[in-house]
């Protein structure tokens, strides 16, 4: 016998029970996302495991590129001077500058071969200064990050020592290195000589009885009164006078006395040239080291690795579209914005002069070492103080690089597991808590769970 079967419900009363988030369609369709975990805990699990998991994808060429900035760079900077030096051979278009001569050659016809030309007056001959003058408006701008403001890699503190010590670095080479600067101790070691051409009209016989050493640059000539008339004159001089000793009649009287009218009428200055008695001492051959591939090399790496953060979050703004979060947009952060921009652009003419450098101006084996000079410099500068970027040959203390990104903390470049899990918003490689909206989240959702049972209780009754 058959049990009865009990009194069904009414269609319209009975409850339906919704699962929120939960797909119509078949189950092997699901999404993780579908599947919300109940406690605040496990839901932050689960959101950090999703994160982490959609975050390890190829990474682009430009991210490649940003990560390994100073690979990149030293490549870039290598490939310009070795590219202008070839083209210097072929075409015959650079001078040798360590003849004392060239100094006074006429303007050439190429605009940049020309030492007048607006990118040298303006920047290559103040190159430091406008390299530091943007890399501490940069550095300074930077939003401070409390947890990574006073340690780590990325640090205020350490960003300023890596300016600090490639700033000391140009100083050996240019001021000081145990008296003269490295390249000028270099010149004299390699037997360059100082010396200063004498103005039209001296006694020539006079001059030849004080200094025996008198000799010509660029003429096969040695007659010197031959030689007089179809080039200028050379006078020897001390080697201290091409390292910035002033040159005037009390330092080197001998010489003034030669020039007793033009002594008495026109007085020594360092800011116009043409009321000058005497033009500016130089060396005479010897090896010259190239200062602008130099210090043009040591700028482009030491910019670049200031700039690497901006450069990161420009080319990951550009391929990912990141959660949206409001930042400041005040004048510190405008300004640190369009400080990237204008370094950007001095690095991209830092690039330009070496390879203009290149093309017009000294002899291979110079352009060269002033390259490997300033290569150097840099890799010592990383060593001493490690980047936060991927590792390169710039930068061997780094962890091993990866083809796939994942999410940093700030500009250290270590992801916070943690601060993940708590809630934190990774953003352009900074985490940010989100404390309001991780609490107005699990706010809503019990508030759901109360309306719900309450209408089930209300509709069973």
């Amino acid at each position: 016998m058959a049990s009865p079967e009990p009194p069904s419900t009414p269609k319209r009363t009975r409850p339906t029970i919704s699962t929120p988030h939960r797909r119509t369609n078949s189950a092997s369709h699901a999404s993780p996302i579908d599947f919300k975990p109940k406690s605040p805990a496990a839901r932050r699990m689960s959101m950090t495991s999703t994160s982490q998991s959609a975050s390890l994808t190829p990474q682009t060429f430009a991210e490649r590129a940003t990560e390994n900035e100073q690979l990149v760079l030293a490549g870039l900077v290598s490939s310009l001077m070795l590219s202008g030096i070839l083209y210097s051979l072929v075409f015959s278009s650079s001078l040798n500058t360590s003849e004392i001569h060239h100094h006074s050659l006429p303007n050439r016809a190429a605009y940049f071969a020309r030492k007048s030309n607006i990118f040298n007056v303006i920047f290559v001959k103040r190159a430091w200064g406008w390299t530091s003058f943007l890399y501490l408006l940069h550095l300074f701008t930077t939003p401070s990050i409390p947890s990574n403001i006073n340690t780590g890699p990325g640090s205020r503190a350490r960003r300023l020592d890596v300016w600090v010590l490639a700033t000391l670095a140009w100083l050996l080479f240019t001021s000081w290195f145990f008296g003269a600067g490295l390249g000028d101790r270099i010149i004299a070691l390699t037997g360059g000589n100082c010396a200063v051409p004498l103005p039209t009209g001296v006694d020539l016989r006079k001059a030849r009885e004080i200094f025996p050493s008198l000799f010509t640059a660029g003429e096969s000539t040695r007659n010197i009164q031959l030689a007089a008339t179809t080039s200028k004159i050379y006078v020897p001089l001390p080697g201290q006078f091409c390292s910035g000793k002033p040159l005037n009649a009390n330092t080197f009287p001998e010489l003034f006395s030669l020039i007793p009218d033009l002594s008495s009428t026109l007085k020594a200055t360092s800011n116009h040239e043409s009321l000058q008695a005497l033009p500016r001492p130089r060396w005479h051959k010897g090896f010259d080291i190239s200062g602008h591939s130099f210090l043009l090399t040591l700028s482009v790496l030491v910019l670049g690795r200031e700039l690497s953060q901006t450069w990161k979050s420009w080319a990951a703004s550009s391929v990912i579209r990141r959660r949206s979060i409001k930042q400041d947009q005040g004048i510190q952060s405008i300004t640190h914005k369009w400080s990237g921009v204008a370094a950007t652009g001095l690095v991209a003419i830092w690039c330009w002069m070496i390879l203009m450098t290149a093309v017009y101006f000294h002899n291979p084996p110079e352009k060269l070492s002033g390259l490997v000079l300033g290569l150097a410099t840099s890799y010592l500068i990383n060593i001493l103080i490690p980047p936060s970027s991927s590792p390169s040959p710039f930068n061997p203390i780094s962890a091993p690089n990866s083809a796939f990104s994942r999410p940093s903390s700030g500009i250290g470049g270590i992801f916070d597991e943690n601060a993940a899990r708590r809630g934190g918003v990774v953003d352009d490689g900074v985490i940010l808590e989100d404390v309001a909206e991780s609490s107005g989240e699990e706010h809503d959702l019990v508030n759901k769970g109360k309306t719900m049972g309450k209408r089930i209780r209300d509709k069973a009754e």
